[in-house]
């Protein structure tokens, strides 16, 4: 790849400081900036989505959804029937509690369960499944604002704090078992004939658990979701290259590409042998001094064994 990324330009329906839903637009990149209110402490979002079947596929079984408080990549299983129909029925579920307000801890973890009933309908007519990744801004009591992650599968969360990039998900997958055994390396992994079997899917189970994993709310902060058909395609420090390429892109271009699209294009231009799909959401807190303290700890009641590995 050469050092500057391509991406496709395309319509992009862009929103300036609005509050409402955007689910998904096949082929039409996403950008939207708003203020979003958290009790008293207001805090500037601006997020984008982008998706696209890439260069071989030739259905896209993808879906996203941004729609404060939630922000959700669903990547439904590849080679099953109605893939595009699991993800989209997962993402909806969260879509039905979108109301451009913080949320709480419980009912993220009741709208994965909820999700996962509605791709369980599907079976009753074909072979569906979907994996799961996601954020949201909730208000937990006694403690504030929080960003709570969460994954089944091995669609991805990401951080960036503008010097590095962290996977907060793990994969739920038959090489990351591997990998945590000690058994292969990193580099196999990437080329491990069982890369594509997932151990944990929406749909494969009546009861699933999600990892999930509560971060306090801070001055900025940036999170990328994302199907397989990007990592795939690119490798962590590919994606962080393209991250600060976009950074120092965006100040002189400021009507440019968002990331989500330049990250899609370049998985693209990489090979595409996926569906793609990325979210970016950024936020920054709105005159509120300091920080707004640490995380909370586990609760063993709510969250169970759904943190995590280490």
């Amino acid at each position: 790849m050469g050092s500057s990324p391509r991406c496709p330009r395309r319509r992009r329906v862009r929103r300036i400081a609005t509050v409402g839903r955007t689910a998904l637009l096949r082929g039409v990149p996403v950008e939207v900036r708003e203020e979003f209110a958290i009790g008293d402490i207001a805090v500037h979002l601006r997020y984008a989505g982008d998706s696209n079947v890439g260069s071989v596929r030739a259905n896209n079984e993808d879906s996203f959804l941004a729609a404060p408080p939630f922000w959700i990549v669903a990547d439904g299983m590849g080679g099953h029937a109605h893939g595009d129909l699991a993800s989209r029925s997962a993402v909806q579920a969260f879509e039905a509690l979108a109301a451009g307000s913080a949320t709480n801890a419980r009912a993220v973890v009741d709208a994965v369960r909820a999700a996962n009933a509605a791709v369980r309908e599907l079976r009753e007519e074909t072979i569906a499944g979907t994996t799961l990744t996601g954020v949201a801004l909730v208000d937990i009591e006694g403690a504030g604002p929080h960003w709570m992650t969460f994954n089944v599968g091995d669609s991805r969360t990401y951080s960036w704090d503008g010097r590095r990039l962290e996977q907060q998900s793990v994969d739920h997958s038959a090489v990351q078992e591997l990998l945590d055994a000690g058994i292969i390396t990193p580099a196999e992994a990437a080329a491990h004939p069982q890369r594509n079997v997932v151990t944990r899917a929406l749909g494969a189970e009546a009861e699933v658990e999600a990892d999930v994993w509560l971060l306090p709310l801070r001055g900025r902060q940036t999170f990328l979701l994302c199907s397989d058909g990007l990592t795939k395609e690119l490798d962590d420090e590919e994606i962080a290259r393209i991250i600060v390429f976009h950074d120092q892109q965006a100040a002189r271009e400021p009507d440019g590409p968002t990331l989500a699209e330049r990250l899609v294009g370049a998985a693209i231009a990489a090979g595409g042998r996926d569906n793609v799909t990325v979210v970016v959401v950024e936020s920054e807190l709105a005159g509120v001094p300091g920080e707004l303290g640490e995380t909370v700890d586990r609760d063993p009641r709510l969250f169970e064994d759904t943190m995590p590995r280490a």
